[in-house]
Formats: C-alpha cells, sequence, structure tokens
C-alpha cells in the first residue's frame, strides 16, 4: 500500500494553502499595517462614542481643573436629538445660569441679563473643557479616514485614525483618534491644528458598565496653554425626553420651572 499524495497533488494543495493565507492577510492586518478601507471604517463606527448616545437625555458632570479655580463644577447636560444642548451650571453661586446651542449657534444665559450672549463654538467651561468635548464629537459622520495604522500596543493592538474634517465649520480641522481594537473603544484622541502641532488630547480612563460605549472618567489636557489638565467625570446619565422650551433662548419660562423643581 502506497501512502501520501502525488507530487501534482501536493503541489495543488500548497497553492491553495498560499492563496488562503494570502486571502487571510488582505482581510485581517498584521499588527504595523494598514487597514483595509472597509475595515478601518467599520472600526471606527463601532468606536464613535458620541453617535452611541441616547438621542435625548439628561447628565450630570463633574468638572475639575487644578488651577482653574482648584475646586470643582458640576454641570447639568440636556439634550434633544443632535441640534439642541443646554449646559445647566449647578454651583450655588452660578444658580440660573446656562450655556446653550441650538443648530450650531452657541449662547450665554445669565440670571437678569436682558438678552443671551452670542459665545463661539470653543467656549470653555471651565479648565480646558468646551461643550464639544462634553457632548462628543462624531468622527464617523464629520470626518474622513486618511489613514489607519495598526499598532502593538502594551497591553494589545490598537488602531490609530488620521481623520480630515469634512467641512470648515468642524471642531478641529484633523483629529489623530487611536482605538483598542479588542474592545473597540477608543484610548484618547489628539486634536490638530491645520499646520498639524497637537492643540489638545482627550484619555478616555473609564467606562460605564453594559455594551452601549459611556466614558464614566476623562482627561483632557490644552497643549497650547501649558499642558493645563481638566477631569470630566459622568455622575449620572438618564435616557428620557426633554421639554422643548428649555432650548428657547428669549423664553426662560421652562428653565425657571427646571430652577423650581430643584
Amino acid at each position: 500500500m502506497r501512502f501520501g499524495m502525488s507530487r501534482k497533488r501536493v503541489s495543488a494543495a500548497f497553492l491553495a494553502l498560499i492563496a488562503l493565507t494570502t486571502a487571510r492577510a488582505a482581510t485581517v492586518p498584521a499588527p504595523g499595517g494598514t487597514l483595509t478601507p472597509a475595515d478601518a471604517a467599520n472600526l471606527l463606527k463601532q468606536s464613535d462614542v458620541a453617535s452611541h448616545s441616547p438621542e435625548s437625555f439628561r447628565a450630570r458632570l463633574r468638572i475639575t481643573a487644578p488651577r482653574d479655580p482648584p475646586d470643582p463644577m458640576e454641570v447639568e447636560v440636556w439634550r434633544s436629538g443632535e441640534s439642541k444642548s443646554l449646559v445647566r451650571f449647578l454651583g450655588p453661586k452660578e444658580r440660573g445660569k446656562y450655556l446653550l446651542r441650538v443648530d450650531g449657534v452657541s449662547w450665554f444665559l445669565a440670571p437678569g441679563a436682558k438678552r443671551p450672549v452670542k459665545v463661539g463654538a470653543a467656549h470653555r467651561l471651565r479648565g480646558s473643557a468646551s461643550l464639544d468635548d462634553l457632548l462628543g464629537i462624531r468622527y464617523g459622520r464629520d470626518y474622513v479616514i486618511a489613514g489607519a495604522t495598526e499598532t502593538e500596543g502594551a497591553d494589545g493592538s490598537l488602531v490609530v485614525f488620521d481623520l480630515t474634517a469634512k467641512a470648515p465649520h468642524a471642531p478641529y480641522p484633523k483629529v489623530r483618534y487611536v482605538v483598542r481594537r479588542a474592545t473597540h473603544r477608543p484610548v484618547r484622541a489628539e486634536y490638530l491644528l491645520r499646520s498639524g502641532k497637537v492643540s489638545s488630547t482627550v484619555e478616555f480612563l473609564e467606562w460605564e458598565e453594559g455594551n452601549r460605549p459611556v466614558v464614566r472618567r476623562l482627561i483632557l489636557s490644552d497643549r497650547l496653554r501649558s499642558g493645563l489638565r481638566t477631569e470630566v467625570t459622568l455622575l449620572e446619565l438618564e435616557e428620557r425626553k426633554v421639554p422643548d422650551g428649555l432650548f428657547d433662548p428669549k423664553d426662560p419660562t421652562e428653565r425657571r420651572r427646571l430652577e423650581e423643581r430643584s
């Protein structure tokens, strides 16, 4: 009895093995390689934290910036859809003050003021924390993937996205977004100026339990202001319907009701 395969059959099997290995290499990049466009787009979508937040919610946050001033600030964030957001300041000396954004336009509302004061999108609440930082940035929607590379980190494989803003009014023209491959959750984001210089960074440190990626604690570092570090901690998150009157810059009725209930 003869054992084994003929030379012709061995060659065919060997070629089939090479073809299978090549096909796998094309779809599953090795560390240090470049991801396929489809693989990169899918991973960015899964790791885009802001896109997974509830459509309508109330959240309470603590913002701590050791030098600006050292006492923590607590705020309440109300959001309805993507176009309406309201930040309510909860400190005893700041009661009745709000930061409102509707359709991309932001106002500061203060008790006793005759009219709302329009502010820029980069208006800081405390330390290096802006409204965009609190609400999150839609990377998959507002940015184009200019490059995506997989590297090996101390705790596993990381994917580094180089993102470019689709529109000139985006919060940052360029973003370097680092995602842990195994968990599909971001590790940090670096916000770049048009020159390529890093203006600020975000480190995602802790997460809420559950399938939905909700950040519990993050650190913001301002590279243009001597490395000012600001910590943001999520204290509460409630998915709920939000009264539309909260977002009317001219009519404070619903906001007054909110203060009375509090």
